[in-house]
């Protein structure tokens, strides 16, 4: 039996345990929940949130109970002590540390109803999304770890902001952006070092995907990241919509104490609490080469792309 099967099994055997850990719970915390492309700086963002606040995060011990994440919840309180980072390490978003965030990319998989990357319809699926069962495993989170916490679900919680956003109304939904051209030539580096060229990050919606399947690995990407960029503009085209907040990569790197002031602020705007803990520096900002072949190449189908998704 593989690690993944195993644990499978060995989460769905707890169902009993998990149903006595859940209760009808209020939303007294606020969370965070961080969204934006592959390679935008996320991770980064997640580990910052988590390292320099009291907010805790999925943790790597807690992600191998997508099935119960209460009983995760509960034993990461029980062996996993919140110790400070001594730096901010991953290799294309994963993290080393057992305490350290993780997506939780099977917990959200499941929650939307995602079974098929290449297939997902968040329109038609919408409706079948139990928001309450989401909700009520979130708020008994916080009641376990006696916090927020900060999630990464990205686009799997993008494709459905609005139905989040009514569900969590202390809660934050931050964006993190970044120069498109070093977004997309961070993509084509994780793809040319992969043992194939296969899709990698986010997934566009089926009827998207379908027309980029079988265009050339530059073209890819290109509509891959406006697509994504396109998404998430529409929601910050809202300006009722108080829950979203925008940060930039290299204003994080270069003024993390600014940016993080001004996540303490959201927050307090929506009753909520977040206490900081200063960065003693700043951070090094990672940019590609500016005069490669590659990269001319991606500017010119990035231009091309971004007239179909405005």
């Amino acid at each position: 039996m593989d690690s993944q099967k195993f644990l499978q099994k060995f989460s769905q055997s707890l169902g009993t345990l998990e149903s006595e850990l859940e209760c009808e719970e209020d939303e007294v915390h606020s969370n965070i929940f961080v969204m934006g492309l592959p390679r935008s700086g996320s991770t980064l963002l997640t580990q910052i949130l988590y390292n320099n606040t009291d907010l805790y995060c999925t943790n790597n011990l807690i992600a191998r109970f997508w099935d119960t994440p209460l009983i995760g919840t509960q034993l990461s309180k029980l062996t996993i002590p919140k110790v400070a980072l001594s730096e901010y390490e991953s290799f294309y978003g994963r993290t080393l540390g057992i305490d350290q965030p993780h997506e939780f990319s099977r917990f959200w998989q499941q929650a939307i109803k995602l079974d098929d990357f290449e297939s997902y319809d968040p329109q038609t699926i919408a409706e079948d999304i139990d928001w309450p069962g989401i909700k009520s495993k979130i708020l008994n989170m916080n009641k376990i770890l006696g916090g927020g916490i900060v999630f990464k679900p990205m686009e799997l919680v993008g494709f459905h902001l609005n139905s989040m956003a009514e569900n969590f109304e202390k809660s934050l939904f931050v964006y993190i952006e970044r120069d498109p051209i070093e977004v997309a030539i961070s993509i084509l580096r994780a793809r040319e070092s992969s043992e194939s060229s296969q899709w990698w990050g986010s997934y566009p919606p089926v009827e998207i995907f379908k027309q980029l399947k079988n265009l050339n690995l530059i073209d890819q990407i290109a509509h891959q990241v406006c697509y994504f960029r396109s998404l998430y503009e529409k929601y910050f085209s809202d300006t009722n919509n108080l829950q979203l907040f925008r940060i930039n990569y290299r204003e994080l790197c270069e003024s993390p104490n600014q940016v993080l002031g001004e996540i303490k602020k959201a927050i307090s705007s929506k009753n909520g609490e977040l206490t900081i803990t200063p960065l003693k520096e700043r951070l090094k900002v990672s940019l590609s080469k500016k005069d490669s072949e590659k990269r001319m190449r991606m500017e010119s189908a990035l231009d091309l792309a971004s007239r179909k998704y405005g």
